[in-house]
């Protein structure tokens, strides 16, 4: 059976071509643990919405079915004939603006008896976490759900760019997980930040009073994603991950990445 080497996170499922199934996959894994847990009152739903992204070096063109219509080779077009000619570099170099649609996936829980959402569960993707438009709009959603006094549980797994914006300072970590009961004081929240030494932990998915929290074992869903996805036949763990790791932590993963299996 493949499983990750890491304990907790695997900072290698960050990788720009991994990490889309990873957000999808996890979702729906988390969305199949939770279902026995809520019935018969409450669903737990996907909802996939279509959000317009800007390809950049966190999103190669592969990714979005860019096929060069010329090979290129290091001596000139692949087939071609003649001479080597020395041509200088242009002097400014550019990135070409393309965007793209993108799937990002939240989980709603609701109340089978009128539909409404109860808990929101949250995967962030790069397009939330960049700063830009999708950021200031996954901002926005956050207040929403305060306003409309919807629970939240917030996944962020991805080491890369700044996390969403906490009035309480946080230690640093690489990874943080945050749960907001709708019922405790206004804008307070629960939450668990991480490395990639830690295992990931069980979080507590609020409903409706009187219901209790139900628990949502992430570091279950990761496995049963990682095996069934068979990521170990996708990633190069003698590459370095995507992001990279600190000093210390790469050392640690070296390690790790040595024990035998």
């Amino acid at each position: 059976m493949a499983q990750s080497p890491f304990p907790g996170m695997d900072p290698y499922l960050e990788s720009p071509d991994i990490w889309p199934d990873v957000h999808t996959r996890l979702a729906s894994i988390f969305a199949e643990q939770l279902s026995p847990l809520l019935i018969p009152k409450y669903t737990a739903e996907l909802d996939s919405q279509i959000v317009i992204d800007r390809v950049g070096e966190d999103m190669p063109l592969y990714q979005i079915g860019a096929v060069p219509d010329v090979a290129i080779s290091e001596t000139g077009i692949s087939g071609g004939v003649g001479a080597a000619v020395a041509i200088p570099p242009a002097p400014i170099k550019v990135q070409i603006a393309i965007d793209v649609p993108v799937k990002v996936v939240t989980l709603h829980i609701r109340r089978r008896s009128d539909k409404r959402i109860v808990t929101a569960i949250e995967i962030l993707s790069p397009i939330n976490k960049r700063h830009g438009k999708e950021r200031d709009k996954y901002i926005q959603k956050r207040v929403a759900y305060v306003q409309k006094a919807i629970h939240l549980v917030e996944f962020d797994l991805l080491r890369k760019w700044a996390r969403m914006p906490f009035d309480t300072p946080l230690p640093k970590s690489d990874y943080l997980i945050m749960s907001r009961n709708a019922y405790t004081p206004m804008l307070e929240a629960s939450a668990w930040a991480l490395s990639i030494r830690h295992a990931l932990p069980v979080v507590p998915v609020p409903l409706l009073r009187p219901d209790p929290d139900v628990p949502l074992d992430v570091s279950a869903a990761m496995r049963t994603a990682y095996e069934r996805a068979r990521y170990d036949l996708r990633i190069d763990y003698s590459a370095d991950p995507e992001p990279p790791l600190s000093p210390d932590e790469a050392k640690w993963a070296r390690e790790i990445l040595l024990k035998p299996a």
